[in-house]
């Protein structure tokens, strides 16, 4: 990563990031988030960009040499049993993560900048719906659980009202591909690459 890439992709995630703190903010009421949870870094396949993966290799290369090696070592095994696995979506923790926190917090990816909030994937221009996403971690009774109706699998306006809440649940258009390619390419002129799985980067 060069230096005039770093410092137009920094520039990018300081806008990005300011505007999902925003979000964030408005949807506190409904956020659980808390330092040391990590149900949103314990099972996935962690979608990342190679401008993602060279930002998150200057992260690593900050860790002190203990860490650094158990990041090396969850690497090895993760890559084992995936090579083991039959699961065309292999899922595992990532191996950034050490003692429920990120290791390299300040690198991290969009995927993980974003997660918790309420989303969705804008269709508009291919003639579609656009597609609405609910973190996963609303089944462990956190994000928006106390305003989602399992039984039809939908938030709950009735929910919103009978509880007090001062603001609706709001979703926003914070796909990952949204950010990269509209957002990142089209305005900021950032190639981000190819996109696969992080172990694959690894």
């Amino acid at each position: 990563m060069n230096t005039e890439f770093l410092e137009k992709y920094c520039q990018f995630l300081r806008i990005v990031q300011n505007r999902i703190n925003e979000h964030f903010e408005e949807q506190k009421e409904y956020i659980c988030c808390r330092e040391g949870c990590s149900f949103c870094c314990q099972k996935g396949n962690y979608p990342c960009s190679e401008a993602e993966f060279n930002f998150l290799k200057l992260g690593f290369m900050k860790l002190d040499k203990e860490t650094a090696q158990t990041v090396i070592n969850k690497i090895l095994q993760i890559k084992a049993e995936k090579q083991k696995s039959k699961e065309q979506n292999f899922s595992y923790e990532c191996p950034f993560l050490k003692d429920n926190r990120c290791s390299v917090y300040e690198h991290r990816m969009l995927i993980c900048r974003t997660f918790g909030l309420l989303y969705y994937e804008d269709k508009s221009t291919a003639g579609e719906k656009n597609i609405f996403k609910m973190p996963f971690c609303i089944e462990k009774g956190l994000n928006y659980s106390s305003v989602y109706n399992f039984e039809k699998n939908s938030l709950s306006s009735e929910l919103v009202k009978k509880l007090g809440y001062k603001t609706d649940p709001l979703a926003y258009n914070l796909s990952s591909e949204y950010l990269m390619q509209k957002f990142g390419k089209e305005i900021m002129n950032l190639d981000f690459g190819e996109v696969k799985p992080l172990i694959d980067w690894l």
